[in-house]
């Protein structure tokens, strides 16, 4: 009776810890889920055309923030440019402090960029090029 009732003791200690291995063990580590590839870390340059015409810059970091800037050559206005790159490189930013001044394109692991930008409260839009300095 008292080695049944060792045994019963040691599963009851055993058994919790097991599963606590198994449970810690199986949970995602948060920093692999918030990183892009590095190929497309970095900072990137271009153009933009359509209704209005400019240079931009950004920069885009290890969890694919993006920050940057677009400077209009008619008006010489400087726009903010802020969002995000997936980890396959799409890219969704906002320019200014509007929502309804859009910056969206693809950020390619050949260097290359490319996309559209719309000011839906000025009604321009047109689109960008660009590359990885």
């Amino acid at each position: 009776m008292k080695n049944s009732k060792n045994s019963f003791i040691q599963k009851l200690v055993v058994l919790p810890i097991f599963f606590m291995i198994l449970i810690v063990s199986s949970c995602s580590n948060d920093e692999e889920a918030d990183t892009i590839d590095s190929k497309l870390v970095g900072s990137w340059s271009g153009t933009y055309s359509g209704d209005d015409r400019g240079v931009w810059t950004v920069n885009v970091n290890a969890s694919g923030q993006v920050t940057g800037t677009a400077t209009s050559t008619f008006t010489t206005d400087s726009a903010a440019i802020s969002g995000s790159v997936s980890s396959n490189g799409t890219l969704s930013a906002t320019l200014g402090n509007s929502e309804n001044r859009e910056f969206v394109g693809q950020l390619e692991e050949d260097n290359t960029a490319s996309g559209t930008w719309v000011d839906t409260q000025r009604d321009q839009t047109g689109t960008w090029v660009g590359q990885k300095n």
